[in-house]
């Protein structure tokens, strides 16, 4: 029977390794990709809607970009009419969310997970764009939902738009500054940033470490006094202040939302904050995966080359695949730490990849509810097909 200090041992080097191991890299690349979407942003909208031919394309390289942000401002565009469907299933089936920095911050830890880093994201952009053309070819829509060969439904989009709109990203939504919540996201960020950036520097030291040193370990320590005591409780603050970000976000499985897109898209300040915000989302599921894994080696006795025995086979690409049907990121991300874990297979991880809408669907959902509805099962297909077929060609990185 598990004791209590097992069970705080594992609290404490889940809270510490899903500081150190994961969101200190994530918060880096989550910075540069909103300033990169700050700085460009709203440059591109007539770009899109002018070059109808190659919006496929477009979409599945805005759907590629780590995090939600670049699928989320696709959505307003289909519902105004600017884009194709196709457009928009190749964006869904191209993002991997937020999950998509869990890959990545492994990868930065761990070279080995390069190749499967490049190879799914790869694969999702290539299918999404094969996809996308063959649905705008057969010409599905939400009204006609395989095309020609089936019923026309009469759906009509949830909202109406201006058509003398300058541009849809007008339409995403702002947050209104007030409230608890809005307090401490907009000025505990400033103190997130802080121990983040030192958590940085010592998760970079402890990769020399272990370069250096092919036995290096880091010990659970809580004495500040030494160098593996004061790094446990750098994690813990790091890991503590980003689920009160967490909470205070008031949106338990998706991080990016209109409002956090649409004040990004306008403010310095803002992105930073949107930043804190993103990554403490990735922190907090990366966390509830961790402690998911040990405890079930804990309670149910086992290890990891189980869990990865049902990690495996046409069983685990289906399983992927419907978990991705959940709109959102926190789902996601904890079948990615499987991947990551060694837990699930490379096929699993690609129709998981393919499957999931990351938070895009929410916007769509609320301009067109059928869309949002098809848009799913347009991605689902794709997922369980493109894994099977992973599968049977015996691919893993």
């Amino acid at each position: 029977m598990a004791t209590l200090q097992e069970i705080v041992e594992i609290i404490v080097v889940s809270m510490r390794d899903a500081f150190l191991a994961v969101t200190v890299f994530v918060a880096a690349m989550v910075l540069l990709f909103s300033w990169l979407q700050y700085i460009t942003s709203g440059k591109f909208v007539e770009v899109i809607r002018e070059r109808k031919k190659i919006q496929p394309i477009i979409g599945a390289l805005m759907g590629l970009t780590p995090g939600c942000g670049g699928a989320i401002v696709m959505m307003p565009m289909f519902a105004r009419g600017y884009v194709t469907y196709g457009t928009v299933v190749a964006t869904l089936i191209a993002t991997l969310g937020d999950s998509a920095f869990v890959l990545i911050g492994a990868a930065i830890a761990d070279s080995s997970f390069i190749a499967p880093l490049i190879a799914v994201h790869l694969i999702s952009f290539l299918v999404g764009v094969f996809w996308g053309y063959l649905i705008d070819f057969i010409k599905i829509t939400p009204n006609k939902p395989i095309g020609d060969f089936g019923p026309t439904f009469d759906y009509e989009k949830t909202q109406e738009f201006d058509e003398n709109h300058e541009s849809p990203l007008e339409d995403l939504s702002r947050e209104i500054p007030g409230g608890l919540s809005y307090k401490i996201l907009h000025q505990g960020y400033i103190i997130w940033w802080g121990v983040t950036t030192i958590g940085l520097f010592f998760a970079i030291a402890l990769l020399v470490w272990s370069g250096q040193d092919p036995d290096f370990n880091l010990e659970l320590s809580f004495d500040l006094t030494t160098r593996d005591g004061f790094i446990t409780w750098i994690g813990l603050l790091g890991t503590t202040l980003s689920i009160i970000l967490y909470i205070a976000q008031r949106n338990w499985f998706g991080d990016d939302t209109e409002a956090t897109i649409g004040d990004k898209l306008h403010s310095k300040r803002e992105t930073l904050v949107h930043a804190a915000s993103e990554t403490a989302f990735v922190t907090f599921w990366v966390m509830i995966a961790y402690l998911v894994f040990e405890f079930l080696m804990l309670f149910g006795g086992m290890t990891e080359s189980d869990l990865a025995k049902y990690g495996d086979g046409v069983i685990a690409v289906l399983i992927a695949s419907i978990i991705g049907i959940i709109p959102g990121c926190g789902p996601q991300i904890i079948a990615i730490s499987a991947y990551v874990k060694d837990i699930i297979s490379f096929p699993a991880l690609t129709a998981n990849a393919i499957s999931q809408d990351g938070d895009a669907l929410f916007p769509l959902l609320v301009r067109h509810k059928a869309a949002s509805l098809w848009a799913t099962i347009h991605t689902t297909i794709p997922a369980i097909i493109t894994g099977l077929i992973l599968l049977l060609l015996g691919i893993e990185f």
